[in-house]
């Protein structure tokens, strides 16, 4: 019992270092790309990780979907993750 403790407190210790990201994510942070100049659009890699927007397109991932956030002009909202 006290191993399973040390393992679960140094588990959680660790997960700062490692950048574990929960899984229970809700939203999607696009404050980046608003920080591009007008009319500049980032350059997306083409990773596949759905996330679904409130105009009812599934985009690719997060990089595409803030791109369409930024381009309608905050617009187009998170829906979920995932295809819509």
């Amino acid at each position: 019992m006290k191993a399973a403790a040390a393992y679960m407190l140094l588990m959680l210790a660790l997960m700062p270092i490692f950048n574990v990201e929960s899984t229970s994510k809700k939203q999607v942070d696009c404050s980046g790309f608003k920080k591009l100049p007008p009319g500049e659009a980032p350059v997306c890699i083409q990773i596949y990780d759905p996330i679904c927007g409130s105009d009812g397109n599934t985009y690719s991932n997060k990089c595409i979907f803030c791109s369409a956030v930024k381009q309608s002009d905050d617009r187009i909202r998170f829906v979920n993750f995932g295809m819509c």
